[in-house]
């Protein structure tokens, strides 16, 4: 049974042209979702559809019909037991999905029957990936008292040693007090990446309860944050065929993310990478296509985009 009716046809939805291609491409995203809602009920573990796919479930009933990703969230301790278990439920031997990247900031599954290629794919710097689903963490953010500010400040910093080590010497180099002590910074930085992983969700977890508070922790400069209360309780909206769970005050999500988030906003974004296929592996994709046609061509529609950009889609 397909979760988007109409599958294979063409269609019309808020004056927008969906084509069957989409379709299949929301699809393959509800598969993976499926087997998401899965592991989570074995585990009890509570997430909530977020960005675009909340934003779709609100005023669409499904997805954005101009908007191609699939967006979950989960509080800190909530990502953190997921990302415990979630390798070892999808080693089953009949698994199509797989984990495509897995950071302190955020978890995304892929379909491997399916494809979605970036440039860094086509070039060789990448061993590619299909079609996705991205599961985000909610870490403590500011509500204005020194604990919460402290925790806050001090997620960043160690993110920072991290990902980008250059910028924490700098920061250091200018004389400002890091929140952490120095010697935490530098044994941090010493460890072996997958410790620093598992030091970081330890760090994360730990002073979750610091704050009223939560934001998602690459966008605590640019989005307000939002409060723990809003997530108090767990609602299901229509989506597709299906019901997707929601934070209980998702409209207030909703308008700290987007402010006017009933009035619909386009753009162009290549959201889709530089070649994707709801039917074919990405495996048999990366050994028959010719990369530096794709290359060429996806060269030439840039230059033409530049000149065309607009707001990002909501």
């Amino acid at each position: 049974m397909a979760f988007i009716k109409n599958l294979n046809q063409d269609g019309v939805r808020e004056k927008f042209l969906v084509k069957a291609g989409r379709k299949k491409v929301w699809e393959r995203q509800l598969e993976i979702w499926q087997e998401v809602d899965r592991i989570c009920r074995k585990h009890a573990v509570t997430y909530w559809a977020a960005y675009g796919t909340l934003l779709g479930a609100a005023r669409h009933s499904g997805f954005v019909p101009w908007y191609d990703k699939f967006e979950l969230c989960m509080m800190r301790p909530d990502f953190n037991r997921f990302c415990q278990v979630v390798e070892e439920e999808l080693q089953r031997s009949d698994s199509l999905f797989e984990i495509r990247l897995k950071n302190f900031a955020r978890l995304v599954i892929s379909h491997s029957q399916t494809t979605l290629l970036i440039l860094d794919d086509l070039k060789g710097k990448s061993t590619g990936g299909g079609l996705l689903i991205e599961i985000f963490p909610l870490d403590v953010a500011s509500d204005g008292t020194s604990e919460s500010i402290f925790a806050a400040n001090g997620i960043k910093e160690l993110f920072a040693t991290v990902y980008d080590f250059s910028a924490v010497e700098k920061y250091l180099a200018s004389g400002v007090n890091p929140a952490n002590e120095l010697r935490v910074i530098q044994g941090l930085y010493a460890l072996p990446k997958d410790k620093q992983l598992e030091f970081l969700n330890q760090y994360a977890e730990g002073v979750f309860g610091w704050s009223s508070k939560v934001n998602r922790l690459e966008k605590l400069e640019e989005k307000l944050p939002q409060s723990k209360e809003w997530y108090r309780s767990t609602i299901s909206l229509p989506f597709e065929s299906i019901k997707l769970p929601a934070p209980a005050d998702y409209e207030k999500v909703l308008t700290s993310i987007y402010g006017d988030w009933r009035k619909f906003v386009y753009d162009k974004k290549r959201r889709l990478g530089v070649l994707h296929s709801a039917d074919i592996p990405y495996k048999d994709c990366l050994k028959f296509i010719n990369s530096e046609m794709l290359l060429n061509t996806f060269d030439a529609e840039e230059s033409s985009d530049k000149t065309n950009s607009e707001e990002a889609t909501h």
